[in-house]
Parts: C-alpha cells; structure tokens; sequence
C-alpha cells in the first residue's frame, strides 16, 4: 500500500498486479471533492462531478473510492481540524488545550466544514462515517499525550478508559458546537480540559484556568 493510500483511511488500496497508480491524482480528486462540497453541498455532490473537475476517468475514480461518503470523509480529514496541533509540551493541561482548540475551532475552511456537518445530520452513512473518523482521530492523540505524560508520573490508561474518555470529548464537542458545528467558545473549551479530561486522566482538576 502506498504512503497516499495509508494517509486516506477510506481509499481502496492499489491493485497488486497491472499498472502502478499516479500518486498525483488523489490529490487532485480530494481538491476537487473539496470544491465541489463547497459549492454544491453534500446532497448535489456526484462522484462524476468530482472525477470531471479533477480532470480523471470515473474508472480513476472509483479504483481509489468507491463511495461518496468515504471520499468526503477522506476530503474532510485533510482540512486543519483532524490534523495534530503543534504541542507546547509545556504540561498535559497545555497539550490538551491545544488539541481541543483545534478540533472545536473549525479555523479551516468554517463554512466547509458547517456545511458537511449539517448534511451528515441528513445523510446516516456520511455521519457514521465522519464520526469514526473523528473518534479515532481523538482516541489516538490523546493515547499519545497520555503515554507522553505518564513516564514517571503512574499516569496509565487503559484501552477501555481510553475509548470513554474519547467519546466523551466527541459527545461534548459535538453537543457544545449544535446542530451547525459552530465554533465552540474559548471558556467552554477550558471547561472541558479542566473540568472533565484532567479528571478523567488523572484524577486530578486542573489547578488553574486561564
């Protein structure tokens, strides 16, 4: 599989045999998916649509994705908001702020992003979808900040606290962003490192907010 292939989590892997892929193409089916999304929404979006204005066959098309849901999810994944935060690494408290800010903001592209949002809530597959995405996204990154922060400390979380303290990120960030995926607040963001991840993590409340 290729470095491409991994990246997209729904692009169907390249054929064993026959000719060797253009890397270059899923990156123009993914702009172009993007473009279209944003102009049309989720709903008029086709898959012919995209392969004509990435400039490829639908055949191109349909041996790296076969459904509109799994494209739009892999297009979306690529925007600021499932891509890791740059760390201050100044404390786990800071690490989570960064990484709550970036998923709760919607900095790149809001209105791409709103608009996916609001047709997922019509379209059952592409919610699932997406959410998937986003719960793993969460799941790993704080797997990350909580092994980095627990050499030394006895801070150790299971698979099974791990994967309830994520959903509880999801649940809250989606409940505090509403039907729209608004941007959420800078004080509901301290809240819910403070008040509910500390916790969780470590048993312990944040001893200052700012």
């Amino acid at each position: 599989m290729t470095d491409q292939a991994i990246h997209h989590k729904h692009r169907l892997p390249p054929a064993e045999r026959g000719r060797a892929q253009d890397k270059s193409r899923d990156g123009l089916i993914i702009d172009a998916a993007l473009e279209l999304l944003g102009e049309k929404g989720y709903h008029a979006l086709t898959m012919t649509d995209v392969a004509a204005r990435a400039g490829v066959s639908k055949a191109t098309l349909y041996r790296r994705w076969t459904a509109k849901a799994d494209l739009v999810t892999d297009a979306v994944a690529t925007l600021d908001l499932l891509q890791p935060p740059q760390y201050p690494r100044t404390s786990l408290r800071d690490d989570l702020l960064a990484l709550v800010e970036q998923v709760g903001s919607c900095e790149d592209r809001p209105e791409l992003v709103t608009a996916t949002m609001e047709m997922a809530r019509l379209h059952p597959d592409l919610y699932l979808s997406l959410v998937k995405r986003f719960s793993t996204f969460i799941r790993m990154e704080l797997g990350k900040l909580a092994s980095e922060a627990g050499h030394g400390s006895g801070l150790v979380l299971s698979e099974a606290k791990l994967e309830f303290v994520s959903d509880t990120v999801v649940a809250l960030l989606a409940h505090y962003g509403g039907p729209h995926g608004a941007p959420i607040s800078r004080e509901r963001i301290v809240g819910l490192v403070d008040h509910v991840l500390m916790v969780l993590m470590t048993a312990t409340r944040a001893k200052k907010s700012t």
